[in-house]
């Protein structure tokens, strides 16, 4: 019996590697960040990856992946960015038509790279342009309700039918979130076009691990977002850095620069690698940033404290702002109002997420998905 067990472990069918197309929104770096996890998961499998992004997402997977990958640059289609709600209306009916024709223009590039290469699967995070009707596609999103700033209820409606249509042409959409006690709100839950029970909920994706480690930092403060609010944003905070005590750490988002400075209990980074933000974020006591989604996911699994401030415009941070302010998990405000003096008093009477986040589990459901297709 002992002999035919080590027989057939000796002669074990060895697992079939697979060239995989990894497609990659570029509106700012969390698509990036949150697939990275995916990535390095079907490489250690011994799969051949093709990753197609743009721009600084695009640099960002080259610093941290380098020659593991091959890369391909493709340009997505622009973000709907809005300074009120009037503007956001207006800029609609332009940037939906921009948005198809660029979509056409992606596939039509992946096309020609499909007919020279032969792939096994497509998986796209936040692209729609990166998916092909010949090979297995699967679409990561959290977004499968797409916000306004009136909450028109029609508009987002409209949303969710518009993804329902897209998403047929996908094998299967992949939810970074919970189905129960979520992180996203009404982004992908409580749908009403969409079948739940068609998308699947995978938990966290975080390319951070929760380190037990002591709080030393007392406010590790991340400046980001596109110009001119990046700099709005910095110059808000600065001003108001000498009502925090305590040990402070700032980065400035500014990945073409390389300067620390030290003054006394600070310390400012233009730009922060992801082992040396991990180790911050793991020390930190609280968090001062934009709520983006993939700062979310990081946040849960390190279970830090925050005070969120949306970058103005961006209908989806502050849609999340306002959500965790109401859950009590996070506490937000406009960047026009911010007071650090009365802010952090409320940071403070907040929860953070509490439950624990384990994105290893979270990945190991995405390649069950992927590998029965």
């Amino acid at each position: 019996m002992i002999f035919r067990d080590r027989f057939l472990i000796s002669f074990r069918i060895p697992k079939i590697e697979m060239k995989i197309i990894y497609g990659i929104c570029s509106w700012g770096l969390g698509h990036s960040t949150r697939s990275l996890p995916v990535i390095r998961k079907l490489i250690d499998e011994n799969n051949k990856i093709t990753i197609i992004s743009n721009g600084r997402a695009l640099e960002l997977l080259k610093k941290e992946l380098a020659d593991k990958v091959q890369y391909i640059d493709i340009p997505d289609y622009p973000m709907l960015i809005s300074d009120n709600s009037r503007q956001f209306i207006a800029k609609s009916i332009i940037y939906w038509p921009l948005f198809i024709k660029k979509m056409e223009s992606g596939l039509q590039k992946l096309t020609k790279i499909v007919k020279k290469n032969h792939y096994d699967i497509i998986i796209s995070d936040g692209r729609y342009d990166i998916y092909n009707k010949e090979i297995p596609s699967f679409f990561i999103s959290h977004q499968m309700r797409i916000m306004n700033p009136l909450r028109i209820k029609f508009l987002e409606t409209g949303s969710e039918i518009f993804n329902k249509f897209f998403f047929k042409r996908f094998k299967g959409v992949i939810v970074p979130d919970y189905k129960e006690d979520d992180l996203s709100g009404d982004l992908s839950h409580n749908l009403k076009k969409i079948d739940t029970e068609k998308l699947n909920y995978v938990g966290v994706l975080s390319d951070f691990k929760n380190r037990n480690t002591k709080k030393d930092i007392d406010y590790l403060i991340s400046i980001s977002g596109p110009e001119p609010q990046r700099t709005i944003f910095e110059k808000k905070i600065l001003s108001q850095l000498r009502y925090l005590n305590g040990n402070i750490i700032i980065t400035l988002g500014k990945s073409d620069e390389k300067k620390e400075i030290n003054k006394e209990s600070i310390k400012i980074y233009s730009f922060l690698n992801k082992d040396k933000r991990e180790d911050f974020l793991n020390r930190a006591k609280i968090v001062i940033s934009r709520s983006g989604y993939s700062t979310l996911l990081d946040l849960a699994v390190t279970g830090t404290k925050a005070l969120f401030t949306p970058t103005p415009g961006q209908i989806e941070q502050e849609y999340l702002s306002e959500y965790h302010n109401e859950k009590g998990t996070f506490y937000s405000v406009d960047q026009k109002n911010i007071d650090l003096r009365k802010d952090i008093i409320k940071v403070n009477n907040t929860t953070g997420i509490k439950r624990k986040c384990n994105v290893k589990k979270s990945v190991e459901k995405i390649m069950t998905i992927i590998n029965s297709n």
